[in-house]
């Protein structure tokens, strides 16, 4: 799918799209691990930046979906591409600095990449060590960067999808549910999500036929069938169910942030196809103003914007 975008819109979209992460992040704090019914009890309805949750957060504050998203993010902006030992080190950086939060598969990984591990053989490590899938949303939340450098290069922008992946969590899902969550943020660029989402579904059945059926019942799905979980596909089908059943980004974050449970990574990766399909403008100011890492956030989106249009 060829750019013929703006530059003005290019970059609206870029922005809106990692803003998107962290705002969603930051809003879903105070609903992480808590039930719908819960969160009705503690809060109404979550519709502002409250803070809090069970790392008592500052109301705009994010964790490692934002923070790992950043460590990406700038990587390929400062290098022109990507380079996993670069990405790996950096993620390391961000580890040593002690976060918030974070997967296990990713923390099981860093561990293991700081203990002498080659960085591609540190996610199998950490599979073993695991003893179990590693299937979870952790990459995911974090793999929007490679669609905005690799936007008009599709073999690229799957193949990096998939390896960086493979950084922290070695099962094969993980990555294949980037790949096509990366072409559907590529879709929403061009206005086209809706369009092209059975294309990038029927695209997906030679990698996994499960991310492809996850694609097409996430269009159909009804409210009771959507689960706010760690485990990948919950979370790629509800951020693609809260956005094509909503016409704002406001609406779409509002809609994944109550579901609770992984509410804070769920609403990052909604926030990030909402994101891409509304822009920057799209997002209330009132959710932009508190967050801490705005203007860091920015400030990659527009290099990688420069990038796409070089």
């Amino acid at each position: 799918m060829p750019v013929h975008l703006e530059t003005g819109v290019l970059r609206d979209r870029f922005r809106g799209t990692l803003l998107g992460i962290a705002v969603g992040e930051a809003l879903g704090a105070p609903a992480d691990f808590l039930t719908p019914d819960q969160i009705v009890e503690r809060y109404g309805l979550i519709t502002e930046m409250l803070g809090g949750g069970c790392h008592d957060l500052q109301p705009g504050q994010t964790t490692d979906a934002t923070d790992m998203m950043l460590c990406l993010a700038e990587s390929l902006a400062d290098i022109g591409g990507f380079d996993a030992e670069d990405v790996m080190d950096r993620y390391l950086a961000w580890f040593d600095g002690v976060p918030l939060d974070m997967s296990l598969a990713a923390r099981t990984a860093l561990l293991s990449y700081r203990s002498g591990t080659p960085w591609d053989l540190a996610s199998r490590r950490a599979h073993e060590i695991l003893g179990g899938p590693t299937a979870g949303n952790g990459s995911l939340m974090r793999c929007a960067p490679v669609a905005l450098r690799y936007l008009d290069d599709t073999e690229m922008r799957h193949a990096v999808s998939q390896r960086e992946s493979t950084l922290t969590h070695f099962d094969r899902l993980a990555g294949s549910s980037c790949v096509a969550f990366n072409d559907l943020l590529v879709a929403a660029f061009h206005d086209e999500l809706a369009a092209h989402l059975p294309v990038i579904a029927e695209a997906m059945l030679d990698e996994d036929r499960r991310v492809s059926a996850t694609l097409q019942e996430a269009v159909a799905a009804e409210p009771e069938e959507i689960q706010s979980s760690a485990f990948v596909l919950d979370t790629l089908r509800a951020a693609i169910w809260a956005v094509l059943r909503t016409d704002s980004f406001e609406d779409a974050l509002i809609l994944s942030v109550n579901l609770g449970n992984d509410a804070d990574t769920v609403a990052a990766v909604t926030g990030a196809l909402a994101g891409a399909v509304h822009g920057e403008a799209g997002i209330p100011p009132r959710w932009l103003a508190p967050l801490f890492v705005r203007e860091r956030v920015v400030a990659v989106a527009d290099r990688l914007a420069e990038l796409a249009v070089t």
